[in-house]
């Protein structure tokens, strides 16, 4: 990559790798191997942290602790590595919302919402049919990780791995308290019902690139979506974008998607730089579960009026603050499929274009 004025918002995933820190959640059915990332640590301050991971296993991932909340918000992804089928996740998953522990079921890609200070998990994954597994990704808008946990099954030495020795150097990635208020997850415990179903959403590709756009999604991508500009050959005809309305309010919007083919990714006037009013983080990972430090592709980014240029070759977040021009972006080659989120801090995708 080359270095200049912009180098420090490239902040490459394997930097959030901590020895001993993938022991944290090292439950039957979490993740293999993942990558979080936070404002605190990793994100120049930006009011956010975030996960990439893969997974195969089955169970509960985080037995006896759950349920759990947060002071803020957040969305969980739950997304298949298949570029070609969009509606494939691979895996059969249960979770439970709300103090009732009300149990939903899916088996396809899918986002959860749950607001700040709501009850949310026992999370179980029950089945996993793809023979790679499947991906997840973790959107907190919160710059230092915090969870209550309130499961009344939590064992002395669960907590204590929540509590790591401060002699050892190495930094809690969680912010972790243990609530008296104790909830038991058994059979006999969860509920089935549709009080929460409007925080359970379907992953379904609907962008520009899938399908025209009425003038209200229009309004929601700012000048992107004027005077019927178009994708160019670098993007995927399968991402989906959720805005805010989508995740409950949330001052969130983001895009998820598996890119396959080189080229421009967006066209835009003269020399397509734009900006936001609110900050954003773009997230390239790879899509390779035997190797989480591979990305398989050559991605070029213009930053700034200069547009100076950088080219990444490895999983990488680059923080683009308020007010920072960028783009454009371009694939040079892949070897092998990429992901791409794109997650920026306000409800609708407000873009206006400098140059």
């Amino acid at each position: 990559m080359a270095t200049g004025k912009y180098q420090h918002l490239f902040k490459p995933l394997k930097t959030a790798e901590i020895p001993g820190q993938e022991q944290f959640f090292k439950n039957t059915g979490n993740a293999d191997v993942n990558r979080w990332l936070n404002g605190r640590d990793h994100l120049d301050g930006v009011a956010l942290n975030f996960s990439w991971g893969f997974y195969t296993g089955l169970g509960d991932w985080h037995p006896g602790m759950d349920p759990h909340i947060h002071p803020y918000p957040e969305a969980l992804g739950f997304v298949g590595l298949d570029p070609d089928r969009p509606e494939y996740l691979g895996a059969e998953v249960d979770f439970c919302l709300g103090k009732e522990l009300e149990v939903h079921t899916f088996d396809k890609p899918t986002v959860v919402v749950a607001p700040g200070g709501f009850l949310h998990c026992p999370l179980v994954t029950k089945n996993v049919t793809s023979p790679i597994g499947y991906s997840f990704f973790i959107i907190s808008l919160g710059a230092d990780p915090t969870t209550r946990w309130m499961g009344d099954g939590m064992s002395e030495e669960q907590m204590a791995r929540m509590r790591p020795d401060p002699d050892s150097g190495i930094k809690s990635p969680m912010n972790s308290s243990f609530s008296k208020k104790r909830y038991r997850f058994a059979e006999d415990t969860v509920t089935h019902g549709n009080l929460y179903t409007h925080y359970v959403k379907p992953l379904i590709p609907n962008t520009m690139t899938a399908r025209p756009l009425d003038e209200e999604e229009k309004s929601l991508f700012g000048e992107m979506a004027l005077n019927g500009r178009k994708p160019g050959p670098g993007l995927s005809e399968n991402a989906v974008w959720m805005f805010g309305p989508d995740l409950a309010g949330m001052k969130l919007n983001f895009c998820w998607a598996i890119h396959s083919q080189p080229g421009l990714w967006m066209r835009g006037p003269g020399r397509g730089a734009h900006v936001h009013p609110y900050d954003e983080v773009l997230v390239l990972a790879g899509t390779e579960p035997a190797d989480i430090n591979y990305l398989g592709a050559e991605i070029q980014i213009d930053m700034g009026p200069e547009h100076e240029r950088y080219v990444i070759d490895e999983p990488t977040a680059v923080v683009l603050p308020a007010g920072v021009p960028h783009n454009p972006i371009v694939t040079r080659w892949v070897d092998k499929p990429f992901g791409v989120l794109m997650i920026s801090l306000g409800p609708d995708h407000q873009t206006t274009y400098v140059d």
